[in-house]
């Protein structure tokens, strides 16, 4: 999954509200993120981990924020990577900073790419909104461009989730929303579903769920953007 970093999403586009309160709802929209994915993998971000209709900075930001992270952990400290995709570029250069890596993706896809591209991470096939992991087993979450595909109910129940897996002071890395929306675009030929919040909203969650902000900064995106933010486990 992780995904949409060069779309601009909003009233400009062709697109539909479709935000759902219930459970069957929100499943149907998660399984259109994870067939589109399997449909549009290597449309999205090829072997050498460039994104469509993108420049060099594309990678060079990853590795930026990830040499960030890396220089705040512990030597061999265990990553979690949620809505990993493909593993490129971030899992790859969570690996090649001697971490261990599970990335976790539900798309087969993205995973099968990610298992021949990224060797040495452990991949799960897996819904990051079902997945268990034991209580303060990791140093660090991240999650870059995917909790933006997930509902917005349920990317707030997994906050305190990511709290419990984390060790005290453990840390969350995470693209998510700069402004609200939801919606489905057609994107690379399929069908995708966006939502998030506000970069507001997103720090009061977070904050009480015990994972206390650190900093965020913008990322601008074309004519719009997202937030990336870091918060410690307290």
């Amino acid at each position: 999954m992780p995904g949409g970093d060069v779309a601009c999403h909003g009233p400009a586009g062709q697109y539909a509200h479709v935000e759902a309160d219930d459970a069957a709802g929100r499943a149907r929209q998660r399984e259109l993120v994870r067939r589109g994915y399997d449909a549009i993998s290597l449309a999205y971000r090829s072997d050498d981990g460039q994104a469509a209709s993108s420049s060099a900075e594309d990678v060079s930001r990853y590795r930026g924020w990830v040499a960030e992270l890396a220089g705040l952990l512990p030597a061999g400290a265990r990553v979690l990577d949620l809505g990993c995709g493909a593993g490129i570029p971030p899992t790859r250069e969570l690996v090649a900073h001697g971490l261990q890596v599970i990335g976790v993706d539900f798309s087969a896809v993205q995973l099968r790419r990610a298992r021949r591209l990224v060797p040495a991470a452990s991949l799960v096939q897996a819904d990051m909104t079902a997945l268990h992991m034991r209580s303060a087993s990791l140093d660090a979450v991240v999650s870059f461009y995917a909790l933006i595909h997930v509902p917005l109910a349920d990317q707030r129940a997994l906050f305190p989730r990511i709290r419990a897996w984390l060790r005290p002071g453990g840390l969350f890395l995470a693209i998510v929303g700069a402004r609200r929306w939801t919606g489905t675009e057609r994107y690379l030929g399929a069908d995708m579903f966006w939502d998030h919040q506000d970069t507001g909203t997103y720090l009061r969650w977070l904050e009480a769920t015990g994972l206390a902000p650190v900093w965020h900064r913008y990322v601008p995106e074309g004519g719009s953007g997202h937030s990336l933010i870091l918060a410690r486990a307290c």
